[in-house]
């Protein structure tokens, strides 16, 4: 015990001596590059290089759910085939590069009754097809299944004929039919041969062959057995990914190996690399930007900056990339909400600097989505912009919360540093009584009145009247249950008497160190006194629930919740950021008799409301919040107060209640963004039938408006923000872990956390 308890200290002493030494400023830079790593002359602003892709969202007059193919041709005019809704088939044409689009009509009428296309590919002249027939289990989610059928389209810029395709192919077994038979990709040379990848059984009894036809698919030309794998087609060459790393390149014409390339595509692999034959170049694109390389993958070129463009998004997953004629790419994205995808065109600009003209730093302890997401959509809208997001966790020499801080507190005390700071997990109190924190008092007019935002939530961090941190967004915590069950439940006290009459299965899923970070942080007025003294009863206390609490957890434990148990988070990981777990289905389901944690999203009052459950907040007032500063140094003043009324405005509030919530948690605190919510959830909420099915019309009528006015008015009677204070978290962890596991006693256990806590406090008041 006594390794520990020394171990502990030591880390909060380290970053005691380095926040408090004194400090010299780090300088010194490189020769500046323009985006192709060529360096500019003379490096003054009068020789800055120019020429850069600019970046343009195209306002698509069609709804686009999935891609089959895109066509780019010498001339500019670029096709697509895609679909919309299972069972549409859709084509239109850009004649100016992807900039505006028109629609060709083909029909559907020869797509057999209850089909969906599969796969679909533009030969030079015609389209060729795969179908299957969708399936009638709802939970298959319309996937086409049964044997496929193939058709040809001829002459699809006249009078276009379809005709059927009897491609040989053996004979399925009954069990092939069940998840689908046949060509699952299927492509069309300039010369009129097929290719496809033939799929046949299911699950892990599945077999997979790239097969080349003749044309009119009368007979096989020659076949390769693969893995689960995808194919492409440029020219004389098939392009082959087993989504293993490497992209094999085979000879159209024999099957044969030619060669492999090391292209780091990411999810959709193929559909993110486009070829140009005549030019013998290929072009990539993934989070960090659109590249170009020789056809043998030797000599590679960044064009298109992933760290300056919108498809480097969290919440957005790149599906097809396009090469048109004249340095434009279009790039096809579709967002975490799962709404129809959109277009991003790229052109060069030989006038656009090839460096922004601005640099913006911000930082964050750890890795967050909501900032990343923030900073992705203020670079769009601001080309002239370099935005830098810094993770000080992912600094090569950081190994500990407490050695990022320190660097961090080196770089501020010398007056550099950062110029806007995620405030989460760093000690920001003691920035603000040293003056290294703008106050943003006047900036936050509006919000702190209660103009634009909630008053009570940016009055929690003000400090003599300074506004020094700014919430971004906000948790409340919260236990889920039937209204019986929840509506009593206001301190640990409750919650661990709700566990113990919980019989059968556990009382929610919250266990072990996510049950000790929720309680701790949110029950932190407990222990900590108003002179930052640590109360040791009320440590004993609260950490002797925790362990009660805990100890039934196990006893109701199952399979279920042994799956829901958390894994050691990443050093980089921010923990109470990514503490957004509340699925109050597990209730319906019968899996937990509660759900405990946070109401972080929208969708999830949605869904609490949805299933007729009541929510009851677990601590009267408290919440959680992303907060945010401005460096008193920074050199770049005006930007980063743009920035920060960029991030709390309501258009970019609203990204908190569009249906990025698998990627985008948290509460607007702008009043107004809040406001929309029901108007917003009612579009993505289809109407349910008599039989309980579900319509794509608007549901108006998605609850009773004063479940949502509850909602409103227990988001403005928040006031204490909750304890997420990394250092102090990682001494109680580090100290409650031995008598969680039942290896150390209760009084050993708060003797160690109370020294720890006590000797930093100690030197945080007197530093």
């Amino acid at each position: 015990m006594k390794k520990k308890c020394s171990s502990a200290l030591l880390l909060l002493l380290s970053v005691i001596v380095v926040f408090t030494a004194a400090c010299s400023s780090a300088g010194g830079s490189g020769q500046e590059k323009d985006l192709k790593g060529r360096e500019l002359a003379g490096g003054t602003k009068s020789e800055v290089a120019k020429g850069r892709y600019r970046e343009e969202k195209v306002d698509l007059p069609f709804s686009v759910q999935h891609i089959f193919d895109v066509q780019c041709g010498e001339d500019g005019n670029v096709s697509i085939l895609f679909e919309n809704e299972p069972g549409s088939f859709h084509y239109w044409q850009s004649g100016d590069g992807g900039s505006s689009w028109e629609q060709k009509e083909l029909g559907t009428e020869w797509l057999p009754q209850g089909y969906r296309v599969v796969s679909a590919s533009f030969g030079e002249k015609d389209i060729v097809l795969s179908a299957g027939k969708m399936s009638e289990d709802p939970l298959d989610e319309k996937h086409a299944v049964g044997e496929y059928a193939y058709f040809q389209m001829e002459h699809i810029q006249g009078d276009a004929k379809v005709r059927a395709l009897q491609l040989p192919l053996p004979e399925p077994q009954e069990e092939h039919l069940q998840s689908g038979y046949g060509l699952g990709q299927i492509l069309l040379s300039a010369e009129g041969k097929i290719y496809g990848m033939f799929i046949s059984g299911e699950e892990e009894n599945s077999r997979y062959e790239v097969v080349c036809f003749a044309p009119g698919g009368r007979e096989v030309l020659w076949r390769q057995k693969t893995n689960t794998a995808e194919i492409a087609l440029y020219g004389d060459k098939v392009y082959l990914s087993e989504y293993g790393g490497a992209v094999q390149v085979l000879d159209a014409g024999s099957g044969d190996k030619l060669e492999e390339l090391a292209i780091p595509l990411e999810a959709n692999f193929l559909n993110s690399m486009d070829v140009n034959t005549r030019e013998e170049k290929i072009f990539y694109s993934n989070k960090t930007g659109i590249y170009g390389t020789d056809d043998h993958n030797t000599l590679t070129e960044l064009l298109v900056d992933g760290k300056r463009s919108s498809f480097s998004d969290i919440s957005y997953d790149i599906k097809r990339l396009c090469r048109v004629e004249g340095d434009v790419f279009l790039l096809f994205v579709q967002s975490a909400a799962g709404a129809g995808m959109e277009l991003l065109r790229y052109e060069f600009d030989a006038e656009m600097p090839a460096r922004p003209e601005h640099e913006l730093v911000v930082y964050s302890l750890k890795n967050n989505y909501v900032l990343e997401k923030m900073i992705s959509d203020f670079q769009s809208s601001h080309p002239e912009v370099q935005m830098i997001h810094e993770v000080g966790m992912e600094e090569a020499a950081v190994k500990e919360e407490a050695d990022a801080i320190g660097i961090l507190n080196t770089e501020m005390m010398a007056g550099t540093g950062p110029d806007v700071l995620l405030l989460n997990g760093l000690p920001w109190e003691s920035y603000a009584q040293k003056g290294m924190l703008k106050d943003l008092h006047s900036d936050l007019a509006s919000y702190v009145s209660g103009e634009e935002g909630f008053a009570n939530l940016f009055q929690a961090y003000q400090t003599d009247g300074a506004q020094y941190a700014a919430p971004v967004s906000f948790k409340i915590p919260v236990v889920v249950g039937a209204k019986e069950k929840v509506s009593h439940i206001q301190s640990p006290a409750d919650l661990l008497s709700a566990a113990e009459k919980t019989e059968d299965m556990p009382a929610f899923f919250r266990q072990d160190k996510g049950l000790l970070r929720y309680m701790f942080s949110i029950y932190w007025r407990d222990i900590q006194k108003e002179d930052e003294t640590v109360s040791k009863e009320g440590l004993r206390k609260l950490l002797e629930t925790v362990g009660k609490i805990n100890n039934r957890l196990k006893e109701t434990e199952n399979e279920i919740s042994l799956f829901f148990q958390e894994d050691e988070p990443e050093k980089s990981d921010d923990v109470f950021a990514n503490d957004t777990f509340l699925d109050a289905s597990n209730i319906t389901y019968g899996n937990v008799a509660m759900d405990l944690g946070y109401l972080s999203s929208i969708h999830d009052f949605w869904d609490i409301v949805h299933r007729g459950f009541s929510y009851q907040a677990t601590a009267k007032g408290v919440f959680s919040a992303l907060i945010a500063g401005i460096n008193c140094e920074s050199q770049q003043e005006e930007l980063a107060r743009e920035f920060l009324s960029f991030m709390l405005g309501e258009e970019e509030q609203k990204i908190f209640i569009d249906g990025m919530y698998a990627v985008i948690m948290g509460l607007p605190v702008n009043k107004d963004a809040f406001a929309q919510t029901p108007s917003v959830l009612a579009k993505g909420i289809p109407q349910e039938d008599e039989n309980g099915s579900g319509n794509s019309e608007e549901n108006d009528q998605w609850m009773e408006p004063q479940r949502f006015t509850q909602l409103l008015d227990d988001a403005g009677n928040l006031t204490i923000p909750a304890m997420e204070n990394t250092i102090v978290m990682d001494a109680i962890q580090k100290g409650a872990e031995g008598y969680l596991m039942g290896e150390e006693s209760l009084e050993a256990a708060v003797e160690e956390i109370y020294k720890a806590l006590e000797l930093y406090m100690y030197e945080k008041r007197y530093s």
